[in-house]
């Protein structure tokens, strides 16, 4: 089981880092700031659907309050990849003119996530990993966005599975070494798509790491 005060414990640990790269964005605007800000709430955002999964209840809605903050962000990141420097510019000036708002929000939504999550049992666990192996597998024959809503769910399995307790690990057996080169090769995919370069070559790497994907998520 996962137990309702690790959940708590790990979204209080997310929520104070979002804030502390926030403040560090506000006074240096350094992109790994902005980096390790995105990061920590893609974790409360893998913490929410799982919440929601397992519990029934609405939790991801309560995710709202970070959302204008998370796409503002990739926004500007996305606009140093390209090398669009005056739009970079321009959004990282509303980025830092909102920065009260985006910590005032960001609180409210920490907190109603905290008070609706709920003690997960194991078999809701395995369930939900079972899902999402699925689903991603059948997303990994894809492209386009179901390729990179394919890494997003690997992702989620990641952040999640370092939250779970010992035996459920065990069980689980995730190879998590194939699963985070995975991730990663479709990411540089998803870089030069957002670059407008040929991206073939690191597409097909990506196929390479997909194949037999249902046969190599367990450690041998």
């Amino acid at each position: 089981m996962l137990t309702k005060k690790q959940q708590q414990q790990y979204l209080d640990e997310k929520n104070g880092e979002w804030q502390e790269h926030l403040q560090t964005f506000a006074d240096s605007q350094s992109p790994e700031s902005l980096h390790q800000l995105r990061v920590a709430i893609k974790k409360i955002r893998a913490l929410a659907r799982f919440s929601k999964a397992c519990s029934g209840r609405k939790a991801i809605s309560d995710f709202n309050g970070l959302k204008t903050m998370f796409r503002q962000a990739g926004i500007i990141r996305d606009a140093g990849k390209t090398q669009q420097l005056h739009l970079q510019t321009t959004e990282t000036e509303r980025f830092v003119q909102h920065i009260k708002q985006y910590r005032r929000q960001g609180k409210r939504a920490g907190k109603r996530l905290h008070s609706v999550i709920r003690s997960v049992p194991a078999g809701c666990i395995r369930d939900w990993y079972a899902l999402q192996l699925v689903s991603t597998g059948i997303l990994l024959t894809s492209s386009g966005d179901d390729l990179h809503k394919a890494r997003k769910q690997i992702k989620d399995l990641l952040y999640m599975e370092k939250l779970l307790p010992p035996p459920v690990q065990k069980e689980l057996n995730l190879d998590r070494n194939y699963l985070d080169q995975l991730q990663e090769a479709i990411g540089q995919w998803h870089d030069d798509i957002i670059a407008a370069v040929d991206a073939s070559e690191k597409e097909a790497a990506v196929r390479r790491l997909a194949e037999n994907f249902y046969l190599r998520i367990n450690r041998s």
